[in-house]
Order: structure tokens, then C-alpha cells, then sequence
């Protein structure tokens, strides 16, 4: 029963730190993305193009990291998992709207 409890408690203690991760990292992109110091210059990209493009390859990697963690060694990161995976399905939605 108490390393029941000890799981959930990790795993939704893993889960909050990745929402953390995600609401701190859209505070920074909104910044960036809104302040004229930051913007982009035609052939030299800045903070506003960069940060968005390196929040999603964090994204990918904690999604691999997570997934080998969770399903391969089953650590307790299933939610981490699970919460990675919506946001990189968002990063391509967006990805792909964008583009058209």
C-alpha cells in the first residue's frame, strides 16, 4: 500500500513539473514573441523564431526520455509521458497550420 501511494505521489509529482516546464516556457515564448527587442531580422533569426524551436526539441527529447523511462524501465513518468506527447501533437498541429 505505501509504495502504491509512494508511485502516484512521484508520478504526479513528475507530472506537475512538466506542466511547470510547459506554462513557464509559454510565458517565455509570449515575451519574446511580443517585445520588439527580441524580433527577427529577415536573415538573422533571434529570441521570438529560437525559442519556439527549442521548446520543441526539448519537447522531443523529454518525450523520448519519458517514453523509455515509463514503458521501457517502468519508472513512475507515465503522466510526464502522456503530457509531453499532447504538447508535441500540439507543436505539430501548429507546425502544420502554419504552413499552409
Amino acid at each position: 500500500m505505501c509504495t502504491e501511494v509512494k508511485k502516484i505521489n512521484t508520478e504526479k509529482r513528475n507530472a506537475l513539473l512538466s506542466l511547470l516546464f510547459y506554462a513557464i516556457s509559454a510565458i517565455a515564448i509570449a515575451i519574446f514573441n511580443s517585445s520588439a527587442e527580441y524580433k527577427s531580422g529577415p536573415c538573422t533569426p533571434n529570441l521570438d523564431l529560437l525559442s519556439v524551436f527549442l521548446i520543441a526539441i526539448i519537447n522531443v527529447i523529454l518525450l523520448i526520455i519519458n517514453g523509455i523511462l515509463s514503458f521501457g524501465l517502468n519508472k513512475e513518468t507515465k503522466y510526464s509521458f502522456f503530457i509531453h506527447l499532447f504538447v508535441f501533437v500540439i507543436w505539430i498541429s501548429i507546425f502544420i497550420f502554419n504552413s499552409q
